[in-house]
């Protein structure tokens, strides 16, 4: 494989990735193409032989590298499969234009991001095809995956294995991942239901049981007072009786008398 070296330099309008390569420049119909054409999706790029080498600009505006703008963040499941989605939208417009897709550079290195959309550099001599370089990209998925969401590491982990064979259907693995997310999300849902009504069933259950509570306090209270009242009607008159009768104050006979009818 040619040795390639890169470096990015910045001009006062816009960003430039410049691409050397030791191979001499050939002006093919690619690069006409290229040139002719705005491809969206793909970056501006134009070419030049220098000293029986080539060397390739790549105009980025003011659009970041995977590896820039994931420098110190995490890489989430929605980005990936947006990333994703992008590229192969690139990949079926180049047919139109009978640009060759293996072409494409799918490295943190030359894919940039502007404004949650992708853009990809089309290297003519490039000599990996495309599924060996998304392989490769989805290693970078794998590394910069954010850990602490499950369905990103899922998708990360099951693009590295998918595309593991020479030969894969990616707009296939995608659906394949969309159904099982789709399906992990209603059994989450129903789970959530389920625990939502266990709770409101405790809920009402603690309530009714707090009710009964109150009420059997409310029907003791109740009968404590009847019941005083009863003994208070039963046993006062006896209560004075005794009363007087340990003080020796007797009183009247005929009060007596009468606090002995009423305890009869």
């Amino acid at each position: 494989m040619e040795e390639k070296k890169t470096n990015q330099q910045s001009r006062v309008a816009e960003s430039e990735l410049i691409i050397d390569s030791v191979q001499p420049y050939r002006e093919n119909y690619q690069m006409r193409m290229l040139k002719n054409n705005r491809i969206p999706g793909l970056l501006r790029v134009s070419g030049c032989g220098m000293e029986g080498a080539s060397r390739y600009y790549y105009h980025t505006g003011h659009a970041q590298s995977l590896e820039t703008y994931y420098k110190n963040k995490d890489i989430r499941a929605e980005e990936i499969l947006k990333l994703t989605r992008q590229f192969l939208s690139v990949m079926e417009k180049m047919k139109d234009y009978m640009l060759e897709p293996n072409y494409l550079m799918l490295s943190e290195k030359y894919i940039f991001e502007k404004n949650e959309n992708y853009f990809f550099c089309f290297f003519p001599e490039n000599e990996k095809t495309w599924q060996v370089s998304y392989h490769e990209l989805t290693e970078y998925f794998v590394r910069k995956v954010d850990y602490q969401d499950l369905e990103s590491i899922q998708l990360a982990c099951m693009l590295h294995k998918e595309t593991l064979k020479e030969t894969y259907d990616l707009e296939s693995i995608l659906q394949q991942y969309e159904e099982e997310a789709k399906n992990r999300e209603e059994k989450s849902k129903e789970e959530k239901i389920r625990e939502e009504s266990k709770r409101e069933k405790d809920r009402r259950e603690m309530e009714e049981n707090q009710n009964i509570e109150v009420q059997e306090n409310s029907y003791y209270n109740k009968a404590r007072e009847n019941y005083a009242v009863m003994e208070e009607k039963r046993y006062g008159p006896i209560k004075k009786f005794a009363k007087r009768f340990k003080s020796g104050k007797w009183g009247e006979w005929e009060d007596l008398i009468t606090e002995a009818d009423d305890y009869e």
